[in-house]
């Protein structure tokens, strides 16, 4: 049983770059660099649970650090994004919702009285 590699997708208008820290010294961490509105993906986690991820956006302004996303206890989530939340104001934030072409096969919308 392994976890799924994580990604970090750049939603911003920048380049980013950033350090991904799993909880187990047995784990190697992940240094990324990633584009705007690319994807960046480790290539590989096991059982490694997640328990930081840092960025940094470089912007005309200079290099800005993003508020990191942070679990204390570690996460087995692997789908992440950097956002930009404000005026040179950036995030980590982890992806909780599908898009419509990631649903399963079988997915279908809730009746208008499931609702």
């Amino acid at each position: 049983m392994s976890y799924s590699v994580v990604t970090i997708v750049n939603s911003t208008s920048f380049n980013a770059k950033g350090h991904v820290n799993y909880v187990s010294v047995f784990c190697s961490d992940d240094d990324y660099n990633v584009t705007t509105g690319a994807t960046w993906s480790a290539s590989s986690r096991g059982i490694c649970l997640l328990k930081d991820i840092s960025a940094e956006v470089t912007t005309p302004q200079g290099v800005i650090k993003a508020k990191s996303f942070h679990d204390s206890i570690g996460t087995s989530d692997s789908r992440f994004a950097i956002i930009q939340t404000g005026p040179l104001v950036f995030e980590v934030t982890k992806i909780v919702t599908l898009a419509k072409s990631e649903l399963p096969e079988n997915y279908t919308e809730p009746t208008l009285q499931q609702n």
